[in-house]
This record gives structure tokens, C-alpha cells and sequence, in this order.
């Protein structure tokens, strides 16, 4: 612990906050919802040989039964900031699947994904992410996507 606390620049009482706290928000999870580790050029690879159409239905089915399975097993209730926080946290920076970047512009909530994994990985994050606020909380998100990113803008 020290050894890695030294080279994160940080206390061992940092590291240890930091550790348990992504085991208690994502990886005691992980083995529950049958959640597997796998490099991002093999998940570019698998992805890309799918098509579009494929991609599509199993982000939609992923973004709104699993996400829903999961939200309310986990205990989160399903609220807007609760599922922005789920999204940033547990698909974001513990599941490393994009990074996470949210404002306000006027009466729109704009959402982020930045990543590096190809345009067919932002198809699936876009239409995951999208369908979650339709099933979780009846909220509409705009999509666009990008080569290695996917923007969200929902009406609040």
C-alpha cells in the first residue's frame, strides 16, 4: 500500500478511502451482475465486428432492464442525480468505459462520453445511456455521435 500510495502522490489512508470506496460503489457488483474485465482493444474488436442494428438493440436492452436490475439492487432510487452519478461513476471512471463531462446549457443538461474505442463504441454507450433516462426516468435524451464520443442533451 505504500509503495502505490507513494507513487499516487498520496497517504495510505487516501489509497485505502479510494479502494473501498470503488469496491463498495462498483466492484462488489461486478461478480453479482456477471460483469467481466476486458481490454479495450478486445471489446473494440468484438464491437466492431457487429452490426449497427445489433449494437443498438443490445444498448437498449442493457440501458434500460439491466440498468433498471441493477440501480434497484444496489438500493440507488432513481433519480436524475442519482443516475447521472451512476453513469459518471460506475460506467465512467470505475468501468473506465468513457469519461464523464456534464453541464448546464439554459434549461438542457448536456452529457459528455469521450472515449477511444471507435465509433461503433459510441453508437452503444449513446443508446445505452439514452434509453436509461427514457426507462428509468421518462426523460427524452437527445443523442449525438462522434468517432470517439457521444453527446447527450436532456430537457430538465
Amino acid at each position: 500500500m505504500r509503495i502505490e500510495a507513494d507513487r499516487q502522490g498520496i497517504s495510505v489512508n487516501a489509497l485505502t478511502n479510494r479502494i473501498l470506496q470503488k469496491y463498495c460503489r462498483h466492484w462488489r457488483w461486478v461478480k453479482r451482475f456477471s460483469g467481466v474485465l476486458i481490454s479495450r482493444p478486445t471489446i473494440a474488436s468484438i464491437i466492431g465486428s457487429c452490426p449497427d442494428d445489433r449494437i443498438e438493440q443490445i444498448a437498449k436492452t442493457s440501458g434500460s432492464t439491466g440498468a433498471k436490475d441493477m440501480l434497484r439492487a444496489m438500493g440507488i432510487p432513481p433519480t436524475y442525480n442519482n443516475l447521472t452519478s451512476f453513469i459518471k461513476n460506475n460506467n465512467g471512471a470505475y468501468a473506465n468505459w468513457f469519461d464523464y463531462n456534464q453541464y448546464t446549457r439554459g434549461k438542457k443538461e448536456i452529457i459528455h462520453l469521450r472515449h477511444e474505442l471507435g465509433i461503433k463504441w459510441s453508437l452503444f454507450i449513446a443508446n445505452q445511456t439514452s434509453t436509461m433516462f427514457e426507462s428509468i426516468l421518462n426523460k427524452t435524451a437527445k443523442t449525438e455521435i462522434f468517432d470517439n464520443s457521444a453527446t447527450l442533451e436532456i430537457t430538465i
